[in-house]
Parts: C-alpha cells; sequence; structure tokens
C-alpha cells in the first residue's frame, strides 16, 4: 500500500514472492481530482529552450520570427502525433529545436 503524504492511501502494489509488482491498484478518487494518468506533461526546460530560440529569432527579423514559432509548433505537434502512436513518453524538444534551428539558419 503506497501512500501520499498525508497519509491517505494513493495505490495498492501487487508483489510477489521475489518482491516484484506484478499489479497496480490506482485508487480512483484520483481521477475526480482531475489528475489523470494519461495526461500530456511538457516540462519547463522545454519551454525555456522554445522561448530562447523565438527570441534570438525575433531579434533577427519578423520573418525569421514568424517562421520558428510555426515551426516549433508544427515540431511540438509532430510529437503529439508520435505520442498518441507510440503510447509512452517521448522527449518535446529535438523535433521542434530541430525545425527551429534549421529555419533560423535558412
Amino acid at each position: 500500500l503506497e501512500r501520499d503524504r498525508f497519509g491517505t492511501p494513493k495505490r495498492t502494489l501487487w508483489v510477489d514472492r521475489k518482491g516484484k509488482v506484478f499489479a497496480e491498484a490506482i485508487d480512483e478518487d484520483d481521477e475526480e481530482d482531475g489528475k489523470s494518468s494519461n495526461s500530456i506533461r511538457l516540462g519547463l526546460g522545454d519551454f525555456i529552450f522554445y522561448s530562447v530560440l523565438v527570441a534570438k529569432a525575433a531579434q533577427y527579423s519578423f520573418a525569421t520570427f514568424a517562421a520558428c514559432m510555426l515551426v516549433i509548433l508544427a515540431g511540438l505537434g509532430g510529437t503529439l502525433i508520435l505520442l498518441a502512436v507510440f503510447h509512452h513518453a517521448l522527449p518535446a524538444l529535438p523535433i521542434s529545436i530541430f525545425l527551429g534551428v534549421l529555419f533560423y539558419v535558412l
């Protein structure tokens, strides 16, 4: 039985004789709080890299700013599509930053 910091039961883990977890029972009350285990989360570091690239592009020209902004959003959309296909966590930076830097240099 796993408890949160307030002592309320969070989830129950079923363990075999060797100590390996083979089943997990999640409390249904978590979904009522708005916390879903299959939600999409983007880290603060991702936003920092995106904003630095877009800010640098904005110093150069408006066209470069607009192009970098659009390809970053397109790369993020591509990452979300890949996330829907593969059903496991993926890094959000590589596609967007690669496309953003490519369009910044061009």
